[in-house]
């Protein structure tokens, strides 16, 4: 006897959402019947991206470079998908903005890195004495930095260790964290200084000891070519704002209104993935709001555009190959006391930045972006490994919270597991949704 399929609606289009629906519409048992929502008019993974004028290739906004060792689960689904991807170096750039206005001029770099040393960066034609001290002074700190990352370990009493205190306990110079650390970590986790300084400590000594002297990688093509073959075959409902998720005995009611039209309709489904920033999730599902209210949140503006006027690089040749093999992507960290601006150069003449501090012509913006980014704090790293059922229960709050799954409902996203919020937080919380419904994971 053929068992009845389970109506699954998985809210959310991000790669999250997309690694979810995948993994179940394409459940070896057919046992899930999968509706993909968005209220976006687009598939909100590759949404933002700017394609090239005059060529096949996109610029991925925001920015999806890899790292290997971090990303086994992002590469394992990357191999199995057929996505080909790419090496990529990077040529990183420091320079400090100062004052609350910045110069228009363009901010000399005190410092240039190869990303895992991979060539020579560039040497000043003067003042190559106090520039050879300062390579030496960067270049101890980050030797003492990486061997406290792999022999002193964060304290876990009574609460994890934050950034900011592992530093101080090391004795990290702050010179160095605030020129050269903090605008390197900010850059990936896009946020501002304080932010990133309350993050716990584990999640940066975690992302340093697997990455460490592992190649960078980039989709060849852009994401999308990812999007593309996680999408092969679903249902996809897109321009619709889910207001309201709601468990009962018989199943999870969805309260959804189309953009079209304004109309209001509820639905029921079987199980919902909510594969959405914390705060939708709080705001549509109400018993997750006691939780999810304490997980912190910021907006992240990032903007492609050809406006080359306040940056010192090398010459760019507009005619280059898009296809050519890849050469050292430059990368533009200029930081003020409180926030980095990343400044990501491409192998074609346009530029991606996050965070932007100095001014951009408006007439050469292409695509400007505003993003949820999920925060990490000591605080939230405890609730959310006790939501997805990661802590002993003799620590956990006295009083029973909803805990994901609870009543049909799981959460999916970069910010659903113990760890940085990035790609591979992403696959690894579909995955865990999967798993939960007995589905096998074919990567």
């Amino acid at each position: 006897m053929q068992t009845k399929r389970r109506d699954v609606a998985v809210v959310g289009t991000g790669m999250a959402g997309l690694v979810t629906a995948y993994l179940l519409h394409n459940d070896s048992q057919q046992r899930f019947r999968v509706r993909l929502m968005d209220q976006g008019t687009q598939v909100s993974l590759a949404a933002e991206s700017v394609r090239v004028p005059k060529s096949r290739a996109w610029v991925d906004i925001p920015m999806r470079a890899f790292a290997g060792g971090f990303y086994q689960n992002l590469v394992r689904m990357y191999d199995y998908l057929g996505v080909c991807y790419q090496s990529q170096p990077f040529l990183f750039h420091f320079s400090c903005l100062s004052g609350t206005v910045p110069n228009t001029a363009p901010p000399e770099p005190s410092l240039s890195h190869a990303s895992n040393f991979h060539g020579i960066p560039p040497i000043p034609h003067k003042d190559i004495v106090p520039w050879l001290l300062q390579v030496l002074y960067v270049l101890f700190c980050y030797v003492w930095f990486t061997v406290c990352c792999f022999f002193v370990q964060p304290l876990q009493t009574p609460e994890d260790e934050s950034l900011d205190d592992y530093l101080r306990r090391i004795r990290l110079p702050r010179a160095y964290v605030t020129s050269y650390l903090l605008p390197m970590i900010s850059s990936v986790c896009t946020c501002s200084h304080h932010e990133l300084l309350r993050f716990p400590a584990s999640d940066i000594l975690t992302y340093k000891l697997r990455t460490h002297r592992q190649p960078h990688f980039v989709v060849s093509g852009g994401v999308r070519k990812a999007q593309d073959a996680l999408l092969r075959g679903i249902d996809v409902h897109l321009g619709t704002q889910i207001t309201k998720v709601t468990s009962t005995v018989d199943g999870v009611l969805l309260t959804s209104r189309t953009l079209e039209k304004g109309t209001e309709s509820t639905e029921r489904f079987d199980l919902i993935v909510l594969a959405v920033s914390p705060d939708i999730a709080a705001q549509i599902f109400e018993p997750s709001r006691d939780t999810l209210q304490h997980v912190p949140t910021t907006t992240v503006c990032t903007v492609a555009h050809t406006d080359f006027g306040n940056i010192l690089t090398r010459r760019y040749n507009t005619k280059s190959s898009i296809n050519s093999a890849p050469t050292s992507q430059d990368i533009f960290l200029r930081s003020t006391e409180t926030i980095t601006e990343a400044v990501h150069s491409q192998s074609f003449p346009i530029l991606v930045t996050t965070n932007p501090v100095t001014p951009i012509d408006p007439a050469k913006i292409l695509r400007s972006a505003s993003f949820t980014r999920v925060l990490r704090s000591p605080r939230s790293r405890r609730l959310l490994k006790e939501l997805f059922w990661e802590t002993d229960p003799a620590v956990s709050s006295p009083t029973r919270a909803w805990r994901n799954g609870d009543g049909g409902v799981y959460l999916a996203g970069g910010w659903c597991w113990d760890g940085m919020v990035l790609l591979e937080g992403c696959v690894v919380s579909a995955m865990r949704v999967a798993r939960e419904l007995d589905v096998s994971i074919p990567w």
